[in-house]
């Protein structure tokens, strides 16, 4: 049997929710781009916060995976670094791959064996800003210390996003049952 979908936000509160949610994401952008810090870790947590129906329970493990995953990004790379010596025979390139693919694995196995004991850090959004991590892989190479901004910027700018959707979507519904109310 198919769920039932709730049927939304008329067409009226979701353009009052869209110019609140375009004015929220352009001032942490603004705010982002004027210190010179990425913004893909602040807007991965709002993202995901969407994929996740804009669920309360869902918040720590995004905020707190998401920093797992950027943690375990860096300790990747101090992984790599210390042990692709061990696979040079293997030749340059994949002496490089190697410890990358054994990191991975181990990562990937742990969060699905501990999901369950800790969901708040061993979880989908983890492996989610893991993987991201290593789109701006150019930045952390230029500057070692990168990760740390994008865990600043994932766990400050991250939660004022999520808590800025729910603080619209609160305004948006109050808005709407004070015109439910009047009409009676």
């Amino acid at each position: 049997m198919a769920e039932k979908k709730s049927p939304g936000l008329p067409l009226s509160a979701r353009v009052i929710f869209g110019v609140l949610l375009v004015l929220e994401v352009l001032i942490v952008l603004l705010a982002l781009e004027a210190l010179h810090l990425a913004t893909w870790p602040a807007f991965v947590a709002m993202i995901l916060f969407f994929v996740a129906h804009e669920s309360k329970e869902e918040i720590s493990k995004i905020v707190l995976g998401g920093a797992f995953g950027i943690i375990n990004f860096f300790l990747c790379m101090l992984f790599t670094a210390g042990t692709a010596h061990y696979f040079i025979s293997l030749g340059k390139d994949l002496a490089t791959l190697a410890p990358v693919m054994i990191y991975v694995a181990v990562f990937v196995f742990l969060i699905v064996v501990l999901t369950d004991a800790i969901p708040w850090l061993f979880n989908s959004y983890a492996f989610m800003y893991f993987s991201v991590a290593f789109a701006d892989l150019a930045s952390f190479m230029s500057n070692s210390s990168v990760w740390i901004y994008w865990l600043a910027v994932e766990l400050i700018a991250g939660t004022i996003l999520i808590f800025g959707v729910l603080g619209i979507l609160k305004v948006v519904t109050r808005s709407l049952a004070k015109k439910a109310a009047a009409q009676k």
